[in-house]
């Protein structure tokens, strides 16, 4: 087609190296730039799209917010070879063999190509080929070592060499090498990298100059950017270093890092396609091969780098009808009613879009290998959903292994904040986790009681540590008994009794009040060693069939029993109490830790996790009132209006933001973790006289759970090893149990959840 008045008007801007470009993958489903349609990405906003049905999300996404123009792309061949073990001195520059068809298409002509790219368009296309695809930049940036100036870059002297030219700079000075170049910041000498073990790479000719010159420092060509980044190194201090002087040290060469583009990958994107090879065998413990499917709901998830932990908490939950109901057969309608102009960045979007990913089957295809048979699918790449789940969580937008039941509490909170801007949150499937524990404390000396509820979405079980007549195992035991052991007594000394008026001993038990639809229990199966968790072996057995929970059902004041009463100062202290997860104090008590500085630790980092209350702990154990409870009530304060503002964007009314602000020393986060922990007094008033009697009506009649999902860890740490997931679909005869390896899903005759760390159980309604 003749250039239009969309190309000709066109008033657009290349990307920087920060700004995010999303062109290997459609960012509302999972086709892929490998596909015969391509990706078409936005020229304005980046976001990326398929262009062909089903769905053609690119032009709704044009026709949405008026950005006409794409770059269709479509990858079409690519090296398979597998590289090879990763290195600091192996990471080597690879010759990209990817070639990419391109052209500019114009949506606002009925998606015509356009034949002719003028200069004010070509140059955005430009940025585009050379940019970072977004969610690979997320995970470069975490991939990344901690690099730190040094002081050689501080002192250093500059004088340009006799035989410097920037028309040299594309080639090695020693020979004829023109990728992985390094030059020198001294006297501007350019020179290949090192050679690799298997004589591969560089002729180690910027090393060579190094040592006959002492010229410290270079940069590598190629990965400069024009907000003055690039790659550098310190052959003194033998390490990549970082030059805060960059674009100083360049323009003595005549040199503007203003007018740079980056061309060639970094070490930070060599070292993540490196560690992303990783690979893991799909055998059971007896060596025995499992056989691999794949369909609607047996969707393998690509690992990103240490992702098996997400991966295998979302093939669980998504493995729920409530999830899956939620989420799948609503997607496009969502699409096409969010208000977000970039899906990337909205939480529902993510959500949708892998639900979609995981339960239609479009994605999931067993790939035939070079023998003519069917091996693994290929799976679906979660980058764009844990980009979105973990936003601004120093832990989990890390490339870092994590510990999956921690990703399961904060993926149940981060569904529940995104849903409440949806309906005021009535269609929140996070609520199948949900129930009630009851605590009941009774006086040693004058038998008074007092019954507390407490909030809960998971439940964490302790184990019993017995060795085996043999000494070299432990003998198994039984979830039964890990549930006894929960709801066993416990001696709380120097309780101070304010009917006996000093102090005492009092017992505690913790039972349940109500039950959740899904039931999520982790297993405390690890100990301290020298301050560092140890993962114990110690078999849980648990059946697959029907467990009843009925004898672990609290059952609340009793006619004969004497509730204590409750001092002016209690009560004071019940009312401000900022909630605390249960579930990581008891982690935190399983560790030896007295219960007061667990809740403190637990308060003050905000419910961020046992890990983050650990390290509270251990850098304020010398504080004075370390084992002081907090019981002096909250000052009433100003608050913050921007975070009033972000807080009732969430769906939470005025008054009990700053309620909860106020009573929070106005922390945003720990005022969410309390709006999230605590219902509104209004709502449960009213409710509680038309609800209370049906819902304990049900407790009472739903008692019976039956396994349907567990996560199993390989590894002598849970932040570190492998996770995998057993998932079953179907109920009685019709039941079919399948082994979730990251990408890799495979048919699981004889489940082994006897090793498990989180286990999921379903009531049998």
């Amino acid at each position: 087609m003749p250039v239009c008045d969309h190309v000709r008007n066109a008033q657009l801007r290349a990307p920087s190296s920060l700004t995010p470009v999303y062109k290997e993958e459609c960012t509302q489903c999972f086709d892929d730039h490998d596909m015969d349609a391509g990706i078409d990405v936005c020229l304005t906003c980046f976001n990326g799209g398929c262009p062909e049905s089903p769905h053609c999300h690119a032009h709704e996404h044009a026709m949405k917010t008026g950005h006409h123009l794409t770059l269709n792309m479509r990858r079409v061949s690519k090296d398979d070879e597998r590289p090879a073990k990763l290195t600091k001195l192996e990471i080597k520059e690879e010759k990209d063999e990817t070639v990419y068809q391109t052209f500019v298409r114009c949506w606002g002509c009925s998606g015509a190509k356009v034949e002719t790219v003028p200069e004010n368009v070509q140059h955005v296309v430009q940025g585009v080929m050379h940019a970072v695809e977004a969610s690979k930049g997320g995970e470069i940036k975490a991939w990344s070592e901690e690099v730190k100036p040094c002081k050689h870059f501080d002192s250093l002297e500059q004088q340009v060499g006799s035989e410097f030219s920037q028309d040299k700079l594309h080639q090695c000075s020693m020979c004829d090498k023109r990728e992985n170049l390094w030059m020198c910041l001294s006297c501007g000498h350019s020179g290949c990298g090192r050679r690799q073990y298997d004589g591969s790479g560089g002729n180690n000719h910027a090393i060579d100059h190094f040592e006959q010159t002492g010229h410290s420092v270079s940069v590598k060509l190629g990965t400069i950017t024009p907000e003055g980044t690039a790659d550098a190194y310190c052959y003194t201090c033998d390490d990549n270093k970082m030059d805060p002087h960059l674009a100083q040290h360049l323009q003595t060469f005549g040199i503007s890092v203003l007018a740079q583009q980056k061309t060639e990958k970094s070490i930070a994107e060599l070292q993540l396609e490196q560690n992303l090879a990783l690979d893991f065998s799909m055998t059971t413990a007896d060596g025995t091969q499992l056989q691999p499917v794949a369909g609607p709901g047996l969707t393998g998830m690509r690992n990103l780098g240490n992702s098996c932990y997400l991966a295998s908490i979302v093939q669980c939950v998504f493995g729920t009808d409530r999830f899956r109901d939620r989420y799948f057969p609503t997607a496009s309608n969502h699409f096409l009613s969010c208000p977000q102009q970039l899906p990337a960045q909205c939480m529902l979007c993510q959500l949708h879009k892998l639900a979609y990913g995981l339960w239609s089957g479009r994605y999931a295809i067993l790939q035939t290998g070079e023998d003519g048979n069917l091996g693994p699918q290929k799976g679906i790449s979660p980058a764009h959903f844990k980009a979105a789940v973990a936003r601004d969580h120093p832990e989990f937008s890390s490339m870092r292994q994590q510990d999956a039941f921690e990703f399961l509490q904060h993926l149940t909170k981060q569904v529940a904040i995104a849903e409440r801007t949806v309906e005021g949150g009535s269609q929140d499937p996070t609520p199948i986790f949900n129930f009630t524990t009851e605590e009941r404390l009774q006086c040693t000396k004058c038998n008074g009681v007092r019954y507390k509820t407490q909030a809960a979405n998971s439940l964490s079980l302790p184990v019993a540590k017995r060795m085996a007549e043999d000494g070299k195992a432990f003998e198994p035991i039984s979830i039964d008994e890990c549930f006894r052991l929960m709801a066993a007594e416990e001696s709380v000394e120097g309780y101070r009794c304010p009917a006996c008026n000093e102090s005492t001993t009092a017992v505690k038990s913790t039972r349940f009040a109500t039950f959740p639809k899904v039931l999520a229990v982790q297993v405390r199966r690890f100990e301290f060693v020298n301050w560092v968790p140890q993962k114990l072996d110690i078999p849980v057995q648990v059946p697959l069939t029907a467990i009843d929970l009925a004898s672990f059902r609290g059952n609340g004041l009793q006619p004969d029993e004497v509730p204590l009463p409750e001092s002016p100062e209690e009560a004071v202290a019940e009312s401000n109490e900022q909630p605390v997860d249960e579930e990581v104090v008891a982690q935190l008590e399983s560790m030896g830790f007295p219960r007061v500085r667990c809740v403190k630790a637990v308060k003050q980092t905000g419910n961020s996790g046992a890990e983050a209350a650990m390290n509270w702990i251990f850098a304020h154990m010398d504080d004075p009132d370390i084992d002081v409870p907090d019981s002096q009530p909250a000052q009433t304060s100003a608050v913050d209006p921007a975070a009033v503002e972000q807080l009732m964007a969430m769906g939470f009314p005025q008054d009990r933001v700053e309620t909860a602000l106020q009573l929070c020393d106005g922390d945003a986060n720990r005022a969410l973790d309390r709006l999230l922990s605590t219902e509104d007094d209004v709502t449960e008033a009213a409710a509680a006289a038309s609800s209370d009697a049906a819902a304990k009506d049900e407790s009472q009649s739903r008692s019976q759970y039956e396994l349907t999902g567990f996560v199993l860890h390989k590894g002598t740490s849970v932040h570190c090893g492998h996770y995998v997931a057993t998932v079953r679909q179907g109920m009685g005869r019709d039941a079919s149990w399948f082994f979730f390896n990251d990408a890799k899903v495979a048919a699981q005759p004889d489940p082994q959840p006897e090793q498990a760390y989180v286990y999921f159980f379903t009531r049998c309604d």
